[in-house]
Parts: structure tokens; C-alpha cells; sequence
């Protein structure tokens, strides 16, 4: 509990960065040219973007290791329901990667009983065919 206090400010920060540039991140989604169009700053908004990711992304890893693919897969995922909103796709991130890493260590438990796996090592096995997917499918635009 003293890692997440000690971290819990760098998380705050980068959340509520993430969520208050919500609205911002999805115009920067359609292009550089049309959020310029729309007047929007892009290079403040990709720099605060930043900003937020290092912070959300450097907390957790302090806190939970090196639990890499959550981060990668979720959000593609949850892009595939909620549609191309960051104001969706941020809060329920957060929810499906909670999940994910519940499913990711339940998984671990059962494979090899009585040891088990660290989550580290099967979040790749639930990860590596998504990425395969995600990039086939791209490749085939």
C-alpha cells in the first residue's frame, strides 16, 4: 500500500489529463489537418496527451510490473465497441483492462496447478493473436 501511495498523486494527474483531453484526443483522431481546421492547437494537445500517457503509464508499471500488452490491447478493443470517442474510450479502458488482468491471473492459476504462472507471461499468450488480427486487418485496407 505505500507504492500506491507514494504513486497515487502521478496517477491522478495523468487521469485527470486523460479524461479532461477526452473531446480533444477524439478531433486529433480524424487528422492533424481537420483539427487544425476545427481550430484546435494540435502540438499542445499531443503534448499534454503525452504527458498523461507517461504519467498513467509509468505509475502503473511502478505499481504492477511489467504488465505490458493491458495497456496495448485494451484499448483497440474497447475502440471496436465504443466507437472512436476517447470520452468512452478512456473510462471504459480502465474497466477492461481490469478485467483482462482478472481473466489474465485466473488463467495463470489454472494452467500449470499447483505452480502458477506469472501474469506477465500469459498476458502475451491473450495478447500476441489480437495484434496478429489488428495487423492483418489493417494490412488488408
Amino acid at each position: 500500500m505505500e507504492l500506491v501511495v507514494q504513486v497515487l498523486p502521478y496517477l491522478a494527474v495523468g487521469l485527470v489529463l486523460g479524461l479532461l483531453m477526452g473531446k480533444q484526443l477524439t478531433t486529433l483522431s480524424l487528422g492533424d489537418s481537420v483539427a487544425q481546421g476545427l481550430g484546435q492547437k494540435t502540438a499542445w494537445v499531443k503534448g499534454v496527451g503525452a504527458i498523461s500517457v507517461v504519467l498513467l503509464a509509468g505509475g502503473s508499471v511502478a505499481i504492477a510490473g511489467p504488465i505490458g500488452f493491458i495497456g496495448l490491447i485494451v484499448p483497440h478493443i474497447v475502440r471496436f465497441w465504443a466507437g472512436a470517442d476517447y470520452r468512452w474510450i478512456l473510462p471504459y479502458s480502465a474497466l477492461a483492462g481490469a478485467i483482462l488482468l482478472l481473466l489474465a491471473d485466473i488463467s495463470a492459476r489454472l494452467i500449470v496447478q499447483p505452480q502458477e504462472l506469472p501474469v506477465g507471461i500469459v498476458m502475451p499468450l491473450l495478447g500476441a493473436p489480437f495484434f496478429i488480427y489488428l495487423t492483418r486487418s489493417l494490412v488488408k485496407r
